[in-house]
């Protein structure tokens, strides 16, 4: 039966390793089938909303509407804006609401939600502690740093309590694709070197349940309650000792001829993998996260706690790991939040009633425009010189900056920009918005510089020409971009609300 259907797997990380996302963005089965990546998020969502609608209606006096139910989402800090648009749009597509109700979704960033779930608590988890009360004090000036270490990403965000207990962020969000599903493929890779690469994945291939039922169940119990200098034990499923003798191979003799002391058959039933290897399958991974932790804490002073949340925060010897590579350097606690790994599905619910927690967020990219300005010899490039009606020398592609990275942005705090057409009959301006890495990018030319989205600009007096004025006001201080838009020549001060389309 598992062959009539198509298994995608892991396919969040398509939107964090794709540059230039799409609608047309594919992901891939594990038969080699492809669907757009939109798509298969718009099934798992339908799918969750059938049963939470379900549950929500089982415990009230009528059948729950889904019109009825705020939505939230989360997502990795670290996902840029077309990646959060693909999730909105994926949620659109499977019912959960839509653009005429836009508002009944929220879209929160993960750690975000974390934060809120570690407040509303306050007392963390004891077991990196065991012999103490270990609690992080949420009172005004306390500063941490919080570590969402998930399956695929690790996102990191910088915070400090202000008064009543808002939350002001003091970096913008960094990590990468350092999750728990890293030791998982180091774990694949050892098997492939014990039992052959090409009988692994023919295994993966026509055991497709039995092969998740062993990363996904049997070693992911094994690799978040591995202790410090302990072996850990994976029983190997019924069906792949089968499969090895239908290859022609014992699964015992596999294990003997791969020749290490710290590989063992046990019982016939189960890989006994000792304490260094264990060490190996994680040692890469730990230290990925730990230099960037590093990274942060000597650059912001000042933080007495790191909380670390999400699912691969169970494991005992990341949390072991951490404690020593950063406590004593650095002068700090590190915590492990209680319940971590429904840390953020719990405080998801949090940010639903309360998304104004955070005082202030950081921006991530420099944001600005494409534009055109006068050129200045010997500093612009010749390259980009060009000439108007007038003959005017001028410079295209120029970076004109709305907002720099890593500056504080508070909520509700709006960037304003005037535009004016280029063409005296125009009723319409087109503006290109782009993002750069760079904290100063002076051409959209440069490297690191995306051209993110295109903004437009309705203008449909066309009386006063190229003379005409439009003002746009810009929010960078919520999880997603809006926009919106005065006519200052038509003297209109009814506001448009603009789509910037990040796909």
């Amino acid at each position: 039966e598992q062959k009539s259907w198509i298994y995608f797997s892991r396919f969040k990380m398509n939107l964090h390793h794709t540059a230039d996302l799409s609608r047309q963005t594919m992901a891939v089965a594990a038969n080699g089938a492809e669907l757009p990546v939109k798509t298969v998020f718009a099934f798992a969502l339908a799918h969750f909303k059938k049963a939470a609608i379900s549950q929500i209606s089982s415990y009230s006096s009528h059948d729950v509407d889904s019109a009825e139910v705020k939505w939230v989402i989360t997502v990795p800090a670290i996902w840029n804006d077309g990646a959060k648009q693909i999730m909105r749009e994926a949620a659109y597509e499977a019912g959960l609401t839509s653009l005429l109700q836009p508002d009944r979704l929220v879209i929160a960033l993960e750690p975000e939600a974390a934060a809120l779930y570690c407040k509303s608590i306050n007392l963390m988890s004891t077991d990196i502690h065991p012999a103490e009360n270990t609690s992080l004090a949420y009172q005004s000036g306390t500063r941490y740093l919080l570590a969402d270490l998930g399956g695929g990403t690790v996102d990191v965000t910088v915070h400090e309590v202000e008064r009543d207990d808002l939350i002001r962020e003091l970096h913008h969000a960094t990590g990468g694709a350092w999750g728990g599903t890293y030791v998982d493929e180091k774990f694949a890779e050892l098997l492939e070197s014990i039992f052959g690469k090409d009988s692994m994945q023919k295994f993966r291939s026509e055991y497709r349940g039995d092969w998740v039922d062993l990363i996904s169940i049997r070693f992911e119990g094994a690799k978040r309650y591995a202790e410090f200098g302990e072996n850990i034990y994976i029983e190997l499923p019924p069906s792949f000792h089968d499969f090895m003798k239908d290859e022609g191979k014992s699964v015992n003799d596999c294990i003997n001829r791969f020749n290490s002391t710290d590989i063992k058959c046990r019982r016939g039933r189960s890989l006994a993998i000792c304490y260094p290897e264990v060490e190996k399958l994680f040692e890469s991974i730990l230290k990925s996260i730990s230099d960037h932790l590093k990274s942060l804490l000597e650059k912001i002073s000042g933080i007495q706690f790191v909380v670390l949340v999400g699912g691969f925060a169970t494991s005992k010897l990341l949390q072991l790991y951490m404690k020593k590579a950063l406590e004593g350097p650095f002068g700090l606690r590190v915590i492990a939040a209680r319940e971590c790994s429904l840390a953020i599905v719990m405080g998801s619910v949090l940010f639903g009633h309360d998304p104004l927690a955070f005082v202030s967020r950081r921006v991530k990219y420099t944001y600005g425009v494409e534009s055109c300005r006068d050129f200045v010899s010997g500093v612009d490039p010749e390259s980009l010189l060009t000439y108007n009606e007038n003959g005017v020398a001028k410079c295209t592609k120029t970076f004109t900056i709305f907002v720099r990275k890593n500056t504080e942005i508070e909520m509700g705090q709006e960037i304003v920009d005037t535009f004016s057409p280029l063409c005296a009959h125009s009723d319409e301006v087109k503006v290109v918005v782009c993002t750069s890495e760079d904290v100063n990018p002076r051409y959209t030319t440069e490297g690191g510089v995306r051209k993110a989205a295109v903004m437009k600009l309705s203008m449909p007096n066309v009386a006063k020409g190229k003379s005409r004025v439009i003002k746009v006001f810009m929010q960078f201080g919520n999880t997603e971009i809006t926009v919106r838009s005065e006519d200052v020549s038509s003297g209109s001060v009814a506001g448009q609300e603009i789509h910037l389309d990040f796909l």
